[in-house]
């Protein structure tokens, strides 16, 4: 325990919080996974209701009905995903509340449990709907929601307390930081919202306007690519001014430069794979690992 948590009497933040934050993130991955298969099948409409489905309650969907095809399998499990997500959020909302006297531990758990209740609700109403306006802003904010799961572990976990405790001195540089954090954070989700927009003009039969959409989705890769390095940048300047970055920031730095090139390449394979009509298994899985590098590359930098 602290010196500073001894002298003011606080108790120590107990491990399930962080956890269950951890849980949560965890969970939302194949949550991802087969968010983005229902998009590239075009499968959002395979089974008809939210949470009562073909007459039956979500959590009770028959087997037989849920394995009839491969439409349905991924579109029920995206819904299954969902629930286990809404829970492992409600959970860490609790044990945060219980648990961690920190206020920015709470409400960090709150804005999460928020963006998941928000999200669900939001694909929910796209199947009652059947609308693919709400499909695309589903589709848009899943990786927002997924950075906000991710940040709010990183906010809960031993490593965030421990660097939060730490003295620093270059204030001005850790300003400019941030500042380039945020920006980065910024263009790179909207070059996430621009990969939705294409990805939901291409099935069933690519849109008039998909090759616009992909133009627009190509320039915003340079400017994430550009924001990234004046990130980097930054950084730089940072650890010169302080002598070392905290292990976490360190670390979420180091990943960055490869997820960028990874998610570059995957979305040139992405792009190369796709053929009109029948989706094959190489276009399913390179699209999904897009979707999902995406995520990622989002989620490092909101926790940096």
């Amino acid at each position: 325990m602290s010196a500073t948590l001894v002298l003011t009497g606080a108790r120590e933040p107990g491990p399930w919080p962080w956890r269950s934050a951890l849980l949560c993130a965890l969970c939302a991955v194949p949550l991802l996974l087969f968010g983005g298969s229902v998009t590239t099948l075009g499968a959002g409409m395979a089974v008809d209701g939210w949470l009562i489905a073909e007459g039956h309650f979500l959590l009770f969907f028959p087997a037989e009905k849920w394995f009839r095809d491969t439409a349905t399998f991924v579109e029920h499990s995206h819904s299954l995903f969902g629930v286990l997500v809404g829970l492992s959020a409600l959970a860490c909302l609790a044990l945060a509340w219980l648990r961690d006297p920190r206020r920015s531990a709470r409400l960090g758990a709150t804005v999460a449990l928020f963006a998941v209740c928000v999200q669900g609700t939001l694909g929910g109403l796209r199947v009652l709907e059947n609308s693919p306006q709400l499909a695309f802003l589903h589709g848009a904010l899943a990786q927002l929601v997924f950075a906000i799961l991710c940040a709010n572990a990183t906010l809960l976990s031993p490593a965030w307390r421990a660097a939060a405790r730490a003295a620093h001195v270059a204030y001005a540089e850790r300003r400019a930081f941030a500042r380039a954090a945020l920006v980065a954070l910024v263009v790179t989700y909207a070059q996430a919202g621009l990969g939705a927009w294409y990805r939901h003009g291409l099935r069933p039969e690519p849109v008039a306007d998909s090759t616009l959409r992909f133009a627009l989705h190509g320039l915003g890769a340079l400017f994430v690519l550009a924001s990234a390095g004046a990130l980097m940048r930054r950084a730089a300047a940072l650890r010169a001014a302080e002598g070392e970055l905290d292990v976490g920031l360190a670390r979420s730095l180091r990943l960055l430069p490869g997820l960028l090139l990874v998610q570059l390449l995957l979305g040139g394979l992405a792009w190369a794979g796709f053929r009109p009509g029948e989706i094959g298994p190489a276009e399913w899985a390179l699209s999904i690992a897009h979707v999902l590098g995406g995520a990622l590359l989002l989620a490092t930098l909101a926790v940096v």
